[in-house]
């Protein structure tokens, strides 16, 4: 029923990237707290800078932790750091893992109390040790628990700087210590830096929300943002909007030291092997989100659409699979239980990046969503989306007019609805459904569009961007 599906018969989008030139590459170093074998979105575009940028003239070492508290971790990742690239790891304190280990504490002791006792000493002195964790989470780790990370990483990398020669160093937040830690090698060395702000940083809706518990946080935020913007030889946004949204907040920053790189997608990472065992079953008409759903996004509108339509429909109910790969988010399984949507919405856990890339391959039709908030729609761009766009199938995407409609209106290949549209989610998912059903899409992709998005094409122009900041008079 449904045509062949895998990678290998997917279009290709061939890599741009030209052979290394001629001259003595130039070192830059990069500082990223989260990299290999550290998983998750957060990951891939500094990964994918590194991987390329050797091509275009540009030697990175890497400088990152060697002792991260992140759940998600994919070792295969560490297959795509060139062999010529260092990578140097220094440790931290994980405040966070010490938190949670208090806090795991106190669960226990709660356990093992029966209700009726009052509580014991110990009990009280783990209650007590937890709110000291909290409120130095909350007041004291500015702008967020990777501070920690940064006084030893600052000598780490200032001993790099001056033993490697380096040209030029690149940061990437969040979290945003990095730019912090950018700042302070700036000032201590001179090199020229440029800092690359994967999300907005006091405009981020969790930022906002952490503000308003304490202000004296927000205002340290705030300055450290003022500083960084100061002092930064460049900086780069991920979209439009963040830009503009810069350069009405800090109009002393010259448009000139702005750059606008998207995210993208990395064409060889869809160069597997497949003739692997499907993952899905091809009878089945199969719609995945790859990624963790937001903890701020409610699929409860989703979920009732998806209901109504199994009930209205045999087929559906019999054929349509709603698959979730990444992090399993347990607050839902109660709710697809009432529905009774749990034969038809299936969660799989986090899985290696390349195994997400074939669960996509596999599917009919892929599912994304966005937090329902303004900021959020018109400023950020899920990391998912490029990978969703190379794939070249039918896009539904539950998010408010902004960024994300815009991009899937021209690839050709999306449809957006609000998020909360249950009207217009059931049509959407039916419509999918019905061209699944006679074998006919109806996405016509703009091929030189998606193109813009390569990764290669990307980190050329980032090269380009070190080559200028390197030569600029400071």
């Amino acid at each position: 029923m449904r045509p062949e599906s895998s990678l290998s018969a997917l279009p290709r989008v061939e890599p741009s990237a030209s052979a290394p030139r001629e001259r003595a590459m130039r070192k830059v170093l990069v500082v990223a707290y989260r990299f290999p074998p550290q998983g998750g979105g957060g990951v891939q575009r500094t990964l994918k800078f590194v991987k390329y940028l050797p091509a275009e003239g540009w030697l990175p070492l890497v400088h990152t932790v060697v002792n991260p508290y992140w759940p998600l971790q994919d070792a295969t990742l560490l297959g795509e750091i060139p062999p010529i690239v260092k990578v140097s790891r220094s440790r931290t304190f994980e405040f966070e893992r010490f938190a949670r280990s208090a806090d795991g504490l106190l669960s226990n002791e709660e356990r093992a109390t029966a209700p009726a006792q009052p509580p014991r000493r110990s009990s009280l002195s783990r209650r007590l040790l937890k709110s000291l964790a909290a409120f130095v989470q909350k007041h004291l780790l500015v702008p967020d628990a990777q501070i920690t990370w940064v006084p030893g990483a600052f000598f780490r990398s200032l001993s790099l700087l001056r033993r490697e020669a380096v040209d030029i160093v690149y940061t990437s937040s969040p979290p945003n210590s990095g730019q912090v830690l950018g700042l302070l090698l700036k000032i201590a060395s001179g090199r020229p830096w440029v800092a690359d702000l994967r999300d907005p940083w006091t405009e981020g809706i969790r930022r906002k929300q952490a503000y308003e518990k304490s202000r004296l946080r927000g205002a340290l935020e705030h300055a450290l943002e003022r500083l960084v913007f100061a002092r930064a030889d460049h900086i780069i946004v991920t979209t439009e909007k963040t830009l503009e949204q810069y350069l009405a907040k800090y109009p002393a920053v010259p448009r000139d030291r702005y750059s606008v790189i998207t995210n993208g997608f990395d064409p060889g990472d869809f160069t597997l092997d497949a003739s692997s065992d499907p993952l899905l079953n091809r009878d089945e008409f199969n719609v995945t989100l790859t990624g963790n759903v937001e903890a701020m996004f409610d699929a409860t509108p989703f979920f009732a659409a998806v209901k109504e339509l199994v009930e209205e429909s045999e087929s559906l109910r019999a054929h349509m699979r709603i698959n979730f790969v990444g992090t399993k988010r347990g607050k839902y399984d109660g709710l697809l239980r009432d529905l009774g949507l749990e034969g038809t919405v299936r969660y799989i856990g986090y899985v290696p990046h390349r195994t997400s890339l074939r669960y996509l391959a596999e599917s009919d039709a892929l599912f994304l969503c966005q937090i329902p908030v303004y900021e959020s729609a018109t400023t950020k761009l899920s990391g998912k989306l490029f990978e969703y766009l190379y794939m070249r199938k039918p896009i539904l995407a539950l998010t408010l007019p902004g960024l994300t409609s815009d991009i899937l209106s021209r690839s050709g290949l999306g449809t957006a609805v609000d998020p909360g549209d249950i009207v217009g989610i059931k049509k959407a998912v039916r419509d999918l459904y019905t061209d699944w059903r006679s074998g006919h899409g109806r996405v016509v992709a703009d091929e030189a569009y998606i193109g813009t998005f390569d990764r290669t094409r990307q980190t050329k122009r980032l090269a380009g961007l070190f080559d200028r900041v390197a030569a600029s008079p400071r």
